[in-house]
């Protein structure tokens, strides 16, 4: 086993990580097949980042002879036990379960910090950054997703220009020359060692893309309050404005995120069964360096709030009005009726803006300071109304609507 060592370049895109980078171990490996039963492990990369010098460290163990397999297998798990976190591009598939298996053939038993690692199954500790980057996939409008073809997306070349099944013969090659052509075998040798040097350094550059699902995780309000997570404390509202077109524009920054590309994408409301107003604009986002813009079409007119217990209503066809049967005992019960899920509701006439957030049955519709509105009941399309256009500072309070609805149109991208 050869052992290599290197100090990376500074990534071309940041990218605010989840966990602090000195507790974060990327690997990758290089193999003679898909199957680990019927091929040969040739190669584990691993890159860390060192405190020290505030670089990128990464070490290649090679296989320069058939017998090599346990060792780098030990090696890299001697590397894990001092971190807390694996990241990979699509090792969850194919990388872990490969070293694993590899594992019981050599009669390797990981420590229980490593195992527990290995088989994470939750992504807690294990961290494939393509299962990040898959559900952004159609919003970026990615052709694939395989690491080549984000590394396009974003702009780099590679010096390598090979793929990892390509390499197979020429690690065989490499095999056979190594006594009888020794300079060729050398040059073999760079070809394999610069293919996983780039596949892990450049996961520092592909990992800034997982910006894009990261906005995806602020939360929105819940039936009963309003819940944050980490990310959501990051974000705040730096302006509120309505462009030429009468499109609500809300721009948003969030400090610890960094997008590595400008993407505009334009997202349809659901249409409407309603006879007088069936669709409206596209919801359109822009993300650009650490900020989102939302351009939000504004509705003027008469919206409802439908009430979900109407059992208990009456509606009076003659004021077009519904109410509870406490108050509607005392009212002229010649135009009374039953209220129905159609005719129990109560009507709001102002400006309105629609949001991509589900609609969901509050356990307490008059209770819900953040009043959907709906142009018929069975829509699944909802409206919000506003009244003013906020200051920023009533706009970034965690307990406003403002927050709330960016959340809401953020995680239902």
């Amino acid at each position: 086993m050869k052992t290599f060592n290197y100090k990376c370049k500074v990534p071309k895109f940041k990218y605010y990580f989840r966990h602090p980078v000195e507790q974060i171990l990327f690997f990758d490996i290089e193999t003679t097949g898909l199957s680990p039963k019927a091929s040969s492990l040739y190669m584990i990369g691993v890159m860390f980042y060192n405190k020290e010098d505030n670089n990128w460290h990464l070490i290649q163990f090679f296989a320069d002879n058939y017998k090599s397999e346990a060792d780098m297998i030990n090696s890299f798990l001697d590397i894990l036990e001092n971190y807390n976190y694996l990241y990979h591009f699509n090792g969850k598939t194919f990388d872990i379960p490969y070293i694993l298996n590899k594992c019981d053939k050599h009669g390797i038993s990981p420590s229980e910090h490593s195992d527990k690692i290995l088989n994470d199954k939750n992504g807690i500790y294990s961290i494939d950054i393509l299962a990040y980057i898959r559900p952004v996939k159609k919003m970026l409008n990615l052709s694939k997703a395989n690491q080549t073809a984000l590394e396009r997306w974003l702009g780099i070349v590679r010096d390598d220009k090979f793929d990892g099944g390509k390499l197979i013969p020429i690690y065989t090659e490499y095999m056979q020359e190594k006594i009888l052509a020794p300079s060729k075998a050398e040059d073999l040798e760079k070809i394999l060692l610069l293919h996983n040097y780039e596949d892990i350094e450049n996961m520092l550059n592909v990992a800034s893309i997982m910006s894009y699902n990261d906005i995806s995780a602020l939360s929105p309000i819940s039936d009963d309050e309003t819940i944050f997570n980490e990310y959501s404390k990051q974000f705040y509202i730096s302006d509120i404005t309505i462009d030429e077109d009468g499109m609500l524009n809300i721009l948003c920054t969030v400090d610890e995120l960094i997008f590595p590309k400008k993407v505009d994408i334009n997202i349809p409301f659901p249409k409407s069964s309603s006879k007088v107003y069936q669709e409206t604009d596209n919801l359109q986002l822009t993300f650009e360096n650490n900020t989102v813009l939302l351009k939000v079409p504004i509705l003027s007119g008469i919206l409802y709030n439908y009430i979900k217990n109407y059992k208990d209503y009456y509606y009076f066809s003659d004021k077009d009005i519904a109410l509870h049967k406490s108050v509607a005992a005392y009212m002229n019960k010649s135009h009374r009726k039953k209220a129905t899920a159609a005719t129990c509701y109560t009507k709001k006439q102002g400006y309105f803006i629609p949001s991509l957030h589900p609609i969901k049955n509050n356990k307490s519709d008059t209770d819900n300071c953040f009043i959907k509105y709906k142009l018929a009941l069975r829509d699944k399309i909802s409206f919000y109304q506003i009244e003013t256009i906020p200051d920023l500072e009533t706009a970034n309070d965690n307990n406003s609507f403002w927050k709330n609805y960016v959340c809401m149109q953020l995680t239902n991208l």
